[in-house]
């Protein structure tokens, strides 16, 4: 009886087999956009696709920074905080530190629209005690206006995030304020950093 149910199993399990087979042929990988694989086994480096929200409005208060403040407000020198952004995104070149080239990326936002994504690399930054700091991981999106730092990348980098009574309070892992930023009417939170650009000598 053992023989005939074991049979009756390996029977099944070849049907299922080649049920998988023509399946897997007719899958068509969301990387490559070939058929006959999915991108979990796509041999293709993997293609960059963010997501992003952010929504901006003219009118906007500056919010209070622990990090030095740049007086000057330029769109290079503004952050916006984004819950929603998987990733940090610039759109200024000269702000990079270094930079790793992407060949085969894009950036997808809440309309549905796509940019391109043409690296990523390190930027750095002027703090309040006159040190340089750095944001690394950073795309680096040519068409983007603003830039954005993603608080779940925060996050994975060991930083603590408390938003509480409209004001964003942002740790580093000893538990030092790094910055304290009001929510603006359009219920976002904006940085105005002082950049540190590089220079040839």
């Amino acid at each position: 009886m053992k023989n005939k149910e074991e049979g009756v199993e390996d029977a099944n399990q070849t049907k299922e087999k080649i049920k998988d087979e023509k399946d897997c042929n007719s899958f068509k990988c969301y990387n490559c956009d070939k058929v006959g694989h999915l991108a979990k086994d796509c041999r293709i480096e993997k293609k960059v696709e963010e997501t992003t929200n952010l929504t901006l409005e003219s009118e906007a208060n500056e919010g209070f920074l622990l990090m030095a403040q740049n007086e000057i407000n330029t769109n290079d020198n503004v952050w916006y905080l984004d819950s929603r952004a998987s990733n940090h995104m610039c759109g200024h070149k000269h702000l990079f530190k270094e930079m790793r080239k992407i060949e085969d990326g894009n950036v997808s936002f809440g309309d549905a629209s796509k940019v391109k994504v043409e690296g990523k690399g390190t930027i750095r930054y002027l703090q309040k005690d006159g040190l340089i700091g750095s944001i690394q991981d950073v795309y680096y999106v040519p068409n983007l206006k603003t830039n954005i730092l993603s608080l779940g990348q925060l996050t994975e980098k060991v930083y603590s995030i408390l938003m509480k009574e409209r004001i964003l309070h942002l740790k580093d892992k000893l538990g030092h304020l790094i910055a304290r930023v009001e929510m603006e009417r359009n219920r976002m939170y904006k940085l105005n950093l002082i950049n540190v650009r590089e220079k040839c000598l």
